[in-house]
């Protein structure tokens, strides 16, 4: 049975690479509501993060650092005696690993490796939790939920060959080296404070926002069908896993929250909860001869963690987007 938190947090030193991002920001949120000493390794600290937007970037330490300096990484590790890593520094927005290919597969590997040399050498450090993603299995069309065992597969976006690298690494080294370190595999995540507008809840709103055609351009013809995961369903994992590192060291754990659903439908819902109305998106994407599916099998990490969903996709598209009003003068 999985370890429940209770005051496992208190005043534990926890190193977050890439907390001032989307889902690094409230991972932060959440240790630093459990008591946490909070120590953010980020090249910068931009002013619409939802961790600066929430107040809550004052309450964490900040070392600016790009992720290849492994020599940086060794001396934060020491220098302020962390016991948890938690890696989530990378570059994920996937038209930017597209036009950018070596950078980032430079940021995404070499940067894991890092991370892992640093923790290897450290005298502090006893745990590290990697973000994975689901992009890991690659271009799949199966309706049925991907477990762990599941190969990666080919795909068209320079994105999946970076997580696939880094992912086999963490868990090569927990089992080369002896390390505590496990393998989180989100499918895509969404929720308040997500500044990345390539991608689909963001892009929706903002066009909501702004009175905008909803037009969603030619990245897909809007039947390809995905899970969503709500971002404190992800961090919950992030923490059940690091709770539970003496028993799944080694292991990668899917999380999804098991609504799938096509991006067309995603985006009609999206625009009734909006105002009511249910606007017919605009898709210029060539037309899919097979349907991409991508659904995650949640079971290990339920049967391991004790972890499961807890926020369906109405209500957590509900407060992003009451989040996104609130905020948008920020934005």
């Amino acid at each position: 049975m999985a370890q429940s938190n209770g005051d496992y947090w208190k005043q534990k030193r926890c190193l977050v690479t890439g907390g001032f991002g989307f889902g690094g920001s409230h991972l932060c949120e959440q240790l630093l509501d459990r008591g946490a000493r909070v120590y953010v390794y980020d090249r910068e600290a931009p002013r619409t993060s939802y961790l600066v937007l929430s107040g809550l970037s004052d309450s964490v330490n900040h070392v600016p650092g790009d992720i290849r300096d492994t020599e940086l990484l060794k001396t934060t590790l020491e220098r302020f005696e962390i016991d948890t890593i938690f890696h989530l520094a990378a570059q994920p927005i996937v038209p930017l690993c597209h036009t950018h290919p070596y950078e980032s597969l430079s940021i995404n590997v070499l940067g894991t490796y890092s991370v892992l040399e640093a923790f290897r050498s450290s005298h502090y450090a006893r745990s590290l939790v990697f973000a994975s993603s689901g992009a890991y299995y690659g271009t799949t069309t199966e309706p049925e939920p991907i477990n762990e065992e599941h190969p990666p597969l080919a795909s068209a976006s320079i994105y999946v060959p970076s997580k696939v690298a880094a992912d086999i690494a963490v868990r090569c080294y927990a089992k080369a080296y002896g390390l505590k370190a496990a393998v989180c595999r989100f499918i895509n995540t969404y929720g308040p404070g997500n500044t990345n507008f390539s991608t689909i809840v963001p892009r929706a709103i903002s066009l909501l926002m702004n009175g905008q055609p909803y037009d969603f351009g030619s990245r897909d013809d809007g039947t390809t069908t995905f899970d969503y995961l709500n971002i404190r369903d992800m961090t919950m994992g992030y923490l059940k896993i690091a709770e539970n590192i003496d028993t799944v060291s080694g292991e990668a754990f899917n999380f999804g929250g098991g609504y799938p659903i096509s991006v067309s439908g995603l985006v009609k819902l999206i625009s009734r909860l909006f105002d009511g109305k249910e606007r017919d998106p605009v898709f210029h994407g060539a037309k899919k001869e097979v349907t991409v599916k991508k659904c995650l099998d949640t079971g290990k990490a339920g049967k391991m963690l004790d972890w499961r969903p807890s926020i369906t996709l109405e209500d957590g598209l509900k407060e992003t987007i009451n989040w996104y009003r609130s905020n948008w003068p920020k934005l």
